[in-house]
């Protein structure tokens, strides 16, 4: 019988994803373009169902090709974990989140690695690929699996391989972003650099799944600090006359030392406004400091708040109120030209607005309903029609996602009154200070 080394040399090994997610979705396809046989699982039935009819959940990511694959027998999808039965690697890629408290939530990978336990077998490379704190992959999920009996670097292989993406960026696609590698044991590691050399990936090796998991988490981190930091300028500057965005352009003309970072009305996506909380909540452990994320954090919480106190203040400039008022957002999703809603500051804001009596209305092209929303039960409502002219009867119109479908221009000519909280209207004539950056 041919070793898992062989079947990943030859393009025989039976790739197996648990969550269909976006990194999920671009794992398969990266596989699928090698030769690789491929099953997907995930609990989600009617992602399941879209595949199977070559229907995109993401707007950034097309499933053309993996149905081609669906019906050359190539790739199986299905809501069933006994799709997993044949898999010979075995790659677990599901959200990571917080609870109400803003405390890890580790019930999906549990969930997911129980499922990979009873369909482990000898022979096999389990690997993981969301995002988490250091010690995890060994400490919480490892024991998962040598619980059936079986034993880590002789049996099967564990590995740890952090979830790095840019989604609706296609400058970086899956194979052009470093990808950092770990195992539980060198053996481990060993099979999992080797399976993400066959699909063209540049690997960094790292000494432990913990150092791969801290390597993850600091690029989160990272950006969470710089982007709270200017984001606290921004109302600093605000406050003195000054606008953030011309502050950034002169200091970013600096060569050397300066990486320029922008605010917005807060942060979204499944990482930064997660991630870093989870290792604030692990250096607990150890004593350790975390004050620094935390602040980071709660500033990045507040923005929502800032950009409902902006709008207020207009409106109040015409003499109006925001109770009662219309106010129509332009974007709910987080991140520019992308369906997704995870983390999206708007949602938050619009929560805010219609807890103050604002009559709330918002367009997206990419989210025709919001409904059934997670963290805000309470939000209910379609997107409007497309249509400047019509937008004018709005007491406000605010900017909070910058899609490349706007015309910019023709809306500061139509609206009443605009909170820009993306500096899109910069270099727009403004004769009737309809214009509020926030």
């Amino acid at each position: 019988m041919a070793s898992l080394s062989q079947k990943i040399a030859s393009d025989q090994a039976v790739i197996g994803l648990i969550g269909m997610g976006f990194i999920g979705l671009s794992l398969l396809e990266v596989f699928g373009d090698k030769g690789f046989p491929l099953v997907g699982y995930d609990l989600n039935t009617q992602r399941v169902e879209m595949l199977k009819r070559a229907e995109a959940y993401y707007n950034f990511m097309p499933v053309k090709k993996l149905h081609a694959w669906i019906e050359k027998k190539q790739f199986t999808p299905s809501s069933d974990p006994d799709i997993l039965n044949s898999a010979d690697v075995l790659i677990i890629s599901v959200p990571t989140s917080l609870d109400h408290h803003r405390l890890p939530d580790l019930s999906s990978l549990k969930g997911a690695f129980t499922t990979a336990a009873s369909h482990l077998k000898k022979g096999q490379l389990i690997i993981l690929q969301s995002t988490t704190y250091p010690g995890t992959t060994e400490k919480e999920f490892l024991p998962i699996l040598e619980a059936r009996g079986l034993k880590v670097g002789k049996d099967f292989f564990l590995g740890y391989v952090p979830e790095i993406s840019d989604p609706g960026n296609p400058d970086y696609s899956f194979t052009n972003v470093p990808r950092i590698v770990s195992g539980i044991t060198p053996a481990c590691r060993d099979l999992v650099e080797q399976l993400y050399k066959k699909i063209g990936c540049k690997v960094i090796p790292c000494p432990s799944t913990q150092v791969a998991e801290a390597a993850k988490i600091l690029q989160n981190t990272y950006r969470l600090v710089n982007i709270s930091l200017v984001n606290e300028m921004k109302i600093m500057f605000d406050r003195m006359g000054m606008d953030i965005w011309e502050v950034i352009e002169a200091a970013s003309t600096k060569p050397f030392g300066f990486t320029p970072f922008y605010p917005g009305p807060g942060i979204g996506g499944d990482c930064i406004p997660v991630v870093p909380f989870y290792l604030s909540w692990k250096a607990q452990e150890t004593d350790g400091p975390s004050s620094l994320i935390d602040l980071a954090g709660s500033i990045n919480l507040s923005m929502p708040h800032y950009v409902v106190e902006k709008v207020t203040e207009a409106l109040s400039a015409r003499k109006k109120s925001l109770a009662g008022a219309k106010i129509l957002m332009l974007g709910v999703s987080y991140k520019k030209d992308v369906n997704d809603l995870r983390e999206s500051p708007s949602l938050r804001i619009l929560t805010l607005l219609k807890e103050k009596k604002a009559e709330v209305f918002y367009h997206d092209p990419l989210v025709p309903v919001l409904d059934k929303l997670r963290y805000y039960p309470d939000l209910h409502l379609k997107s409007v029609e497309l249509d400047y002219k019509k937008w004018g009867a709005y007491d406000a119109i605010l900017i909070a996602t910058d899609h490349s479908c706007y015309n910019w221009k023709e809306i500061v000519a139509h609206a009443a009154l605009i909170i820009d909280t993306r500096n899109v209207t910069k270099g727009l004539a403004d004769p009737e200070h309809k214009i509020t950056k926030a």
